[in-house]
């Protein structure tokens, strides 16, 4: 398992958000967070990655526990993810965004930049290779100098999961990747995680639209007043009676 969750509780005052929650992603898989508005789909990501601390519980993330790291250095070993609200940064290009993530991974020093070195022009067009190919990846090649605001609302949420892809991460945390989409958005950014699942990426993503989850996720968790009520394949979870009451209604999917 890249990713276990034993026990994890979060409270809030007297609110019990996230009740003794265990949830284990596999490598290589697309696991599926859902439930109703309210359920503690968007705490769980927020203690993943470090946003939030837990009350009480484990978090593994390969084997170590990480659950008292802070939000920077659990995106440092491997864990990266978006928000329910796209965050980019608007006075900066397209290619821009996606090169402020590549930072960590510049080797030129002080007197490199001050000289402006031979070593330093080589690292830059590396990294400016590197973002244009994870920029063409995502379909956003030909918007890499346009501003974000530039760009159509799915684009931008392509772009700030180009973002996160540009840290090269073990897991990815995706959080209502398909909220507010057009349909022809919506059908692209399926394609995305489909094309990002093939290419051996392990994502975490809470998602409401049941057509998103059936068409990418390899697991479901479903989460209903904090506490994990679910689990299983798409198929078996839209025909379990206590996730059809809990979140689908009194019809199926």
């Amino acid at each position: 398992m890249i990713l276990q969750a034993k026990n994890l509780t979060k409270v809030f005052g007297g609110v019990i958000a996230n009740k003794e929650i265990n949830l284990n992603v596999e490598e290589g898989t697309v696991t599926a967070l859902i439930g109703p508005n309210g359920s503690g789909k968007t705490t769980f990501i927020n203690q993943v990655s470090g946003v939030l601390k837990p009350t009480s519980g484990q978090i593994l993330f390969k084997d170590k526990d990480i659950t008292s790291l802070e939000a920077h250095d659990i995106s440092r070993i491997g864990i990266a993810r978006t928000f329910q609200k796209i965050r980019l940064f608007e006075k900066l290009t397209v290619i821009e965004n996606v090169l402020v993530a590549r930072r960590k991974f510049f080797k030129c020093g002080f007197l490199d930049i001050v000289f402006h070195t031979k070593r330093l022009k080589n690292e830059e067009k590396e990294q400016l290779d590197i973002a244009l190919n994870l920029l063409q990846r995502l379909g956003l090649a030909d918007e890499a100098w346009k501003m974000p605001g530039e760009l159509p609302y799915g684009k931008r949420r392509a772009l700030e999961i180009a973002r996160a892809l540009a840290l090269e991460p073990k897991l990815l945390l995706l959080d209502e990747p398909a909220a507010g989409m057009t349909r022809n958005e919506f059908a692209s950014i399926i394609d995305i995680i489909q094309k990002l699942k093939e290419q051996g990426i392990t994502m975490l993503l809470v998602e409401h639209t049941m057509a998103f989850i059936r068409e990418t996720s390899d697991k479901v968790y479903v989460l209903n007043f904090g506490e994990v009520i679910a689990e299983g394949t798409f198929e078996e979870m839209e025909h379990d009676p206590a996730v059809v009451a809990a979140y689908l209604g009194e019809e199926s999917v």
